[in-house]
């Protein structure tokens, strides 16, 4: 099935007197929970929905625990997941503490199998 746009029209915020330009937005198809994952995933092994269920809640928990303690999280052909910051700078490596970690995120970039899928996908205009 395809991922679905529509058009929509935008203006540029530094000339906002200006002409609009229209661009693709993705429309999202819904929301899959942990539970419709781990009964999709139970289907497709010899676990049942609740074992599938409580892995992916490990999982997932364990995820943000390793990423904490300063570790990639690696997940193979699906990608790895890393702790990223945002700083701020000083002028003397002495002035530089934890306070000028201003933001912390997560990146995560896609394994072989994650970027084949996305070059694959089939996009379908929607009004």
């Amino acid at each position: 099935m395809p991922a679905k746009y529509k058009v929509v029209a935008r203006i540029n915020p530094q000339d906002r007197e200006g002409p609009r330009k229209y661009y693709p937005s993705l429309q999202t198809d819904g929301r899959t929970t942990q539970r419709k994952l781990a009964l999709e995933a139970a289907d497709r092994s010899t676990m049942s929905d609740a074992d599938m269920d409580a892995a992916l809640t490990n999982l997932l928990a364990l995820i943000p625990k390793h990423l904490a303690e300063g570790r990639i999280v690696d997940l193979g052909e699906f990608g790895k997941f890393l702790l990223t910051i945002s700083t701020a700078g000083q002028s003397a490596a002495e002035e530089v503490t934890v306070c000028n970690i201003t933001k912390v995120g997560v990146r995560f970039t896609p394994g072989p199998a994650f970027k084949q899928m996305l070059a694959d996908v089939r996009f379908e205009k929607v009004s």
